[in-house]
């Protein structure tokens, strides 16, 4: 029992050191997302992001997944508890629909191991956001829940790509605005070490290589593993590049001063588990980067970073 609130304690640490580093207010719903992960028994991981817009620095966004092992549909279950806590504590209506029609058409899945609870702060309560990812396990073939996020999406897809979407997908998306607002996206993945994903891969990769840039295939084969978010609410897929070592990080990418600061400081701590740069192809072939998201997470019980 000691040992289990020491976890906890650890994973409130984590984000509340991220909160103090990039000037974080704790506002709400952020206290409700506390108490989700206190409320998750076992082993998780914690991740915290910062999304940059120039010189604008969004940096109260989190994510908590249970982790190891399959916890679906309890996890969705928990998920369903967070929205009502929000909605009731903010009085705002979610439109949870996309969610709620995907888990009712796959609540016995075997194929489907957890999903995520995170939430986004924007600069207004309205642009925030409560984001969810259903997590495909490797081996499965994942074609009818990615048929059902592509039907729930709504975008119109090439036969091409539409191929790569039902072979490959790892992760469904679902981002759920307090305006009202929502979206789904579809993220296949490939790793650039075969056999990593299990039967993931096989058709995101050749994809990547035909319609990507030298510069986007050099970076995928420096990284561990590549995931490509598509949804009808944006033109251009983005690129999340996932590193094991985050010294790897400036082979590939120059950062503006905002970047250099959230590099710095996710390189200075002593127990990061992983780390990942999302950004779009268009904002790669920039002198540096000065739109993008970079993710880092810790998991209970981890190890100093190997790049440390």
């Amino acid at each position: 029992m000691l040992q289990h609130n020491h976890l906890k304690d650890r994973r409130l640490q984590f984000i509340r050191t991220h909160q103090e580093a990039f000037d974080v207010e704790p506002s709400f719903p952020l206290p409700l997302f506390e108490e989700a992960i206190l409320e998750i028994e076992g082993s998780c991981y914690v991740e915290s992001s910062c999304q940059v817009e120039g010189s604008r620095l969004l940096a109260g966004r989190y994510e908590v997944c249970k982790y190891p092992g399959k916890t679906w549909p309890e996890s969705a279950t928990h998920t369903f508890k967070f929205l009502d806590k929000i909605e009731n504590r903010l009085g705002v209506r979610i439109n949870r629909d996309s969610f709620e029609q995907f888990a009712a058409a796959h609540i016995g899945s075997h194929k489907i191991i957890n999903n995520s609870i995170g939430i986004h702060l924007g600069s207004k309560l309205e642009e925030s956001s409560v984001v969810l990812y259903v997590h495909i396990e490797d081996k499965e073939d994942p074609e009818e829940l990615a048929r059902t996020a592509i039907a729930l999406d709504g975008g119109h897809y090439s036969d091409e790509l539409t191929q790569v979407l039902i072979r490959d997908t790892w992760a469904i998306g679902f981002k759920l605005f307090l305006d009202g607002r929502s979206r789904v996206d579809l993220c296949p993945s490939a790793s650039a070490q075969p056999g990593a994903l299990g039967i993931r891969g096989k058709y995101l990769t050749p994809y990547i290589q035909k319609y990507c840039s030298q510069k986007v295939n050099s970076i995928f084969r420096g990284s561990s593993l590549l995931m490509a978010c598509f949804s009808k609410a944006y033109a251009t897929p983005v690129l999340w590049f996932y590193f094991t070592n985050i010294k790897d990080i400036p082979k590939y990418f120059i950062f503006n001063s905002l970047g250099e600061r959230i590099y710095d400081f996710c390189q200075s701590q002593s127990c990061i588990t992983g780390t990942a740069v999302a950004v779009t192809q268009p904002e790669l072939e920039n002198s540096r980067l000065e739109n993008f998201c970079f993710y880092y997470d810790q998991r209970d019980g981890c190890q100093p970073h190997p790049g440390l």
